[in-house]
């Protein structure tokens, strides 16, 4: 099974973060991992904010030195995330769901709200 990571799983990964806990870094180390374009469209728009001190480029080229493979947007993910239930309001939360959906992917977060979707999910 292939993992799909939330951003904030991806920077904890990139930055060494203790609160990935060792059974994930485990668990990414054994299946391929997958960093959407959602997620650097999300490091994009934080950085601009200052609310990250890593740019877009830096980070999706620190994903790919890591291992993890960038999964494209497509316009089935676009549309499945309007069939999802209306449990979180994060666009781009809601988008990682679909992709994670429509591609049979494991999705890995440490988002309280995502098991209140129908994905496989590694919650951290």
């Amino acid at each position: 099974m292939r993992l799909l990571l939330d951003t904030q799983i991806m920077l904890w990964w990139l930055l060494d973060d203790p609160r990935l806990r060792s059974d994930t870094k485990k668990l990414m180390a054994s299946k391929p991992c997958l960093v959407s374009v959602g997620s650097i469209w999300e490091v994009a728009i934080k950085h601009q904010l200052g609310k990250l001190p890593i740019s877009a480029a830096d980070f999706r080229d620190q994903s790919l030195l890591a291992g993890a493979t960038i999964l494209p947007i497509q316009e089935d993910h676009v549309i499945e995330t309007g069939q999802l239930p209306s449990v979180h309001n994060d666009p781009f939360d809601r988008l990682l769901i679909a992709q994670a959906r429509v591609e049979g992917l494991m999705a890995v977060s440490a988002d309280a709200r995502w098991p209140g979707y129908d994905v496989s999910l590694h919650r951290v």
